[in-house]
């Protein structure tokens, strides 16, 4: 996309959607919340992230998955969309660390620093060849400690260096492994209570002979191991592969299971709930699951197909950002 595109697609979701209107369509929120339209016009939004001077930045495909027409955009105070990356390869992941942009795209995660006209300098690569399943490296997200996290999704064909969650300093430039177990752990979040992660697991493909298995929600430990490839959902076996109770029962259980195929994208924590988007349920919808036993039950629907999930600062409100309905919504108590 050109910028003259994202530029009529700005004005166009300004005529459309203006930034604070309520959010059009059949939402389900529980009661006495509301929803608004913070930016609309996105092209396949995939994550987001509020940069230091407090505005939002959204990655988005803006095309067909694989066609590198990736971009970053900055949204003003007035829902106005500013290109500032573009031609990146499936972006999927951004936040701020240190001063910098990072971006999980393609198997390799980037860094754009920005300059002092407020533009961003073209990003450099910082981890490249990351094993992944060819699909994306998912989301990637700064933690309570500064440091950058991001998932090696799980490839059959190097299972050793895959399935992981990994951490970059940058401060050092010291990339270690975190957890590791998780075919597809898509999305990270700490409890602000408790300091602990959160991650989302999506599921690999079911395998010849067995049934399609649940997704996932898992607590993530420092050192865990959570059973991908040979055990899967609650520490049960692939015994196809040579998975067996011994083994399973050795690694760390999930907190909570989703429906198979329902994919969970986006994590995070508001209102003392652990609020996840389930991106391809029937219908897609956010759930909120108990911290402390796991018990799941209905937050909001009416979303199109939610993707990321971002809380504010001040933890008043929930960020929805919506990949097929092109939009970032405000969920909130008036």
């Amino acid at each position: 996309m050109t910028r003259l595109r994202a530029l009529i697609f700005a004005l166009l979701a300004a005529l459309i959607m203006p930034v604070g209107a309520a959010a059009q369509g059949d939402f389900t929120l529980p009661p006495g919340y509301r929803a608004e339209v913070i930016a609309s016009g996105l092209v396949m939004p995939t994550h987001a992230t509020i940069g230091p001077e407090g505005l939002f930045y959204i990655s988005q495909l803006n095309g067909p998955e694989n066609a590198g027409v990736g971009q970053v955009l900055r949204v003003g105070a007035d829902g106005s969309l500013t290109v500032v990356l573009e031609a990146l390869r499936k972006p999927t992941g951004i936040t701020f660390a240190a001063g910098g942009l990072y971006i999980a795209a393609g198997n390799a995660v980037l860094r754009s620093m920005p300059t002092a006209d407020g533009t961003f300098a073209p990003p450099q690569p910082i981890i490249e060849n990351v094993p992944f399943n060819g699909r994306s490296l998912g989301q990637i997200v700064t933690g309570p400690d500064g440091r950058v996290y991001f998932q090696s999704t799980g490839n059959d064909g190097v299972p050793d260096r895959s399935g992981q969650v990994r951490t970059y300093d940058p401060q050092t430039g010291k990339q270690t492994v975190f957890a590791r177990g998780l075919k597809n752990a898509y999305a990270l979040a700490w409890n602000p209570d408790s300091g602990l992660m959160y991650a989302t697991e999506i599921a690999e493909p079911p395998r010849l002979g067995m049934a399609a298995p649940p997704e996932e929600l898992n607590v993530i430990r420092q050192g865990g191991d959570y059973g991908w490839p040979l055990c899967y959902a609650d520490q049960r076996e692939h015994r196809e592969i040579g998975g067996n109770r011994n083994i399973c029962a050795d690694t760390d259980p999930s907190l909570a299971t989703f429906p198979p195929r329902s994919t969970p994208t986006g994590l995070a924590f508001f209102d003392g709930r652990l609020v996840v988007a389930l991106w391809n349920d029937a219908p897609p919808r956010l759930v909120a699951v108990d911290p402390k036993n796991g018990a799941v039950s209905p937050f909001a629907a009416g979303f199109k197909r939610p993707i990321a999930l971002l809380t504010s600062p001040d933890g008043a409100s929930l960020y929805v950002l919506d990949m097929d309905g092109g939009a970032l919504y405000r969920v909130f108590r008036p």
